[in-house]
């Protein structure tokens, strides 16, 4: 047959090739991606594992140490603490300020009749009557001055030991609430250090995956350039091959969708059944045919067969890639009509 070719199909070859180059470089970085990750964990994991076993053995002693030092304060700290408060509260009432005005009224006395006593003794051996005016005047002021003195000292030596008690009792309690927090904050530096230490571990892997994944990336978008490329090839390709059959008066994507619009049509006797000779066109005297395209929708058109066709307008015939012949209506001047024999 020695029709006219069409221009030539768009190539998918380059865009499959680039295609298949792509799918084999994503699968061959995501398998050594995979195989990394799966040595890498298989190396980390005994270290993983004896890192939590220490961290979850100093939880355990840090709860025993933090339940120890719960009891401790509850059954020793709290109760000093209690009757600390209670003192401090029983210290300022008028019961104990009574209590204490009458225990110095006791001591000034105790120290007036010891002053007595002495003074006597003092008299006599000067052999001064302690009947006499003089004898009882110096009695009575050594009693007063020495029963002053010792009464105040005996008070103040009395709150001085009580104050100093209060304040060596507050720091006891004060060393035992510290010592919880000294226990918990050690136990959170061990806890901190082996997140720490498993972290450092693994930084040489982390590293190689964040470069590895630079490096596919970097891959990746190469092959995908690549796929643009072809891709550009192909719309190229497609463009210039759509612009050749239009420029043959073709229309391959509106055939057979409106006969009585449609200027090419495929016009090869082998896509058609029930055909049968009508007449002839008057001016290119070709023959008429009504004719079903095999497969098709049932419906029945007039027009003419491409092997009628090559025989006297072979310029007017078009191989299309599938083989099979298409034929210029438009070029004829004759136009494929669809056949309504109810009307």
């Amino acid at each position: 047959m020695g029709g006219k070719s069409s221009p030539p199909p768009p190539d998918y070859s380059g865009l499959t090739a680039a295609t298949d180059r792509a799918t084999a470089t994503a699968e061959r970085l995501s398998n050594r991606s995979m195989d990394f990750a799966e040595r890498q964990y298989e190396e980390m994991k005994p270290l993983a594992q004896r890192v939590a076993a220490q961290q979850m053995a100093a939880q355990e002693q840090q709860m025993k140490q933090a339940q120890d030092y719960y009891d401790y304060q509850q059954k020793t700290f709290r109760p000093l603490e209690t009757g600390l408060v209670q003192r401090a509260q029983d210290y300022n009432t008028e019961a104990n300020r009574t209590q204490l005005a009458a225990q110095a009224a006791a001591d000034a006395a105790n120290a007036f009749q010891g002053a007595q006593n002495v003074s006597s003794r003092e008299m006599a051996r000067r052999g001064i009557n302690p009947s006499s005016g003089a004898g009882i005047m110096l009695r009575n002021q050594n009693a007063l001055g020495l029963a002053s003195m010792t009464a105040g000292s005996a008070n103040n030596a009395r709150r001085v030991a009580e104050q100093t008690g209060w304040a060596r009792s507050m720091d006891v309690t004060g060393l035992g609430r510290g010592l919880a927090g000294a226990s918990l904050g050690a136990y959170s530096g061990a806890n901190s250090s082996g997140t720490a230490g498993l972290g450092s571990a693994m930084s040489a892997g982390n590293q190689f995956t964040n470069a590895f994944g630079q490096g596919a990336g970097y891959a990746m978008t190469g092959a995908q350039m690549g796929m643009t490329g072809a891709g550009n090839i192909l719309n190229s390709q497609t463009s210039a091959y759509n612009a050749g059959m239009a420029q043959q008066g073709l229309d391959v994507g509106g055939l057979l969708t409106g006969a009585a619009k449609a200027y090419t049509a495929f016009s090869d006797r082998r896509l058609k059944e029930n055909i049968q000779m009508v007449g002839r066109d008057e001016r290119t005297q070709l023959p008429l045919y009504e004719f079903e395209y095999i497969n098709g929708s049932g419906k029945r058109y007039l027009g003419v067969m491409a092997q009628d066709v090559i025989e006297t307008y072979p310029d007017m015939v078009f191989t299309m890639p599938d083989g099979f012949m298409a034929v210029n209506y438009a070029g004829l001047g004759i136009e494929m009509v669809e056949v309504d024999h109810a009307a």
